[in-house]
């Protein structure tokens, strides 16, 4: 798997995506993204599990990209609101993730997202990210 140029753009244009670039994959198709996490992004060293912040952002670039990709955008929408349930602590290996479009309207995107990191059936993480579909 390798980001394709217009996919590793999107990404880049997040100060969150530049910080996590270097750590983040992408399927061709764009359904699949994973974070294979540096030490750095460990939040709680006692287990350790990653940031909730750094694995949030990852989420966010990952639904961002796909509405940013089907909406023909160069850049990442704007977020309007998320909400995110941490289910297990995310550990450091890799945390893959398929964003799901449900909603494409003409103000809002509305993209659910699960990851996990050893199962697909056995998520670590879910979310609901809102963006706004109108281009600034």
């Amino acid at each position: 798997m390798s980001m394709d140029q217009r996919v590793a753009a999107i990404v880049a244009s997040s100060s969150f995506g530049a910080k996590l670039g270097g750590m983040i994959d992408v399927s061709e198709d764009g359904a699949l993204w994973t974070l294979a996490p540096r030490p750095e992004l460990i939040g709680n060293p006692l287990l350790p599990a990653l940031h909730g912040g750094a694995v949030t952002a990852f989420l966010e670039l990952a639904c961002g990209g796909v509405v940013a990709r089907r909406l023909e955008q160069s850049v990442l929408p704007r977020l309007i609101s998320l909400n995110v349930q941490f289910l297990t602590p995310i550990r450091l290996r890799d945390l893959r993730a398929r964003p799901d479009i449900r909603r494409i309207g003409r103000r809002v995107a509305v993209v659910h997202i699960e990851a996990w990191q050893d199962n697909p059936g056995i998520p670590a993480c879910a979310a609901q990210f809102e963006f706004s579909c109108i281009a600034e």
